[in-house]
């Protein structure tokens, strides 16, 4: 079933390209649509899917807009998660640029030269202690 909304006023709705009372629709014809979805929770959520993003009021069906709104943020999450991991895993495999490569080197050989410099103040302070 697909439900197209739109033209949404304050005391009007186009609905299938019908215009129709907003309460009507949000009170009576919101109800009557999850209900012709018995068990098939993906269309109850494309129903509600479409009536949240016209902006209309979901309170006259409070239990599937909460398992909505669970479901909804669960997806959001779980993108979330997969979206980290796939990050996680181009950093693994990212091949570094010669100009990364060579502030690499150069802070290594900073780094040992400055070990060499203090060892060798070490070895010259000891030779002058008389050991």
């Amino acid at each position: 079933m697909k439900i197209t909304i739109t033209n949404v006023l304050k005391d009007d709705v186009t609905v299938s390209g019908q215009t129709m009372s907003r309460e009507y629709v949000e009170n009576i014809m919101l109800p009557m649509l999850v209900a012709q979805c018995a068990t098939v929770i993906s269309r109850k959520f494309e129903i509600v899917k479409a009536f949240e993003e016209a902006g209309l009021s979901l309170s006259a069906i409070p239990e599937v807009a909460r398992e909505y709104a669970i479901d909804k943020s669960e997806k959001a999450r779980e993108r979330l998660r997969q979206q980290a991991e796939a990050n996680a895993h181009a950093e693994r495999c990212r091949v570094a640029t010669p100009r990364e490569i060579a502030e690499a080197k150069a802070k290594r050989e900073a780094y040992a030269a400055s070990v060499r410099a203090h060892f060798a103040s070490v070895r010259a302070a000891k030779g002058n202690s008389g050991w």
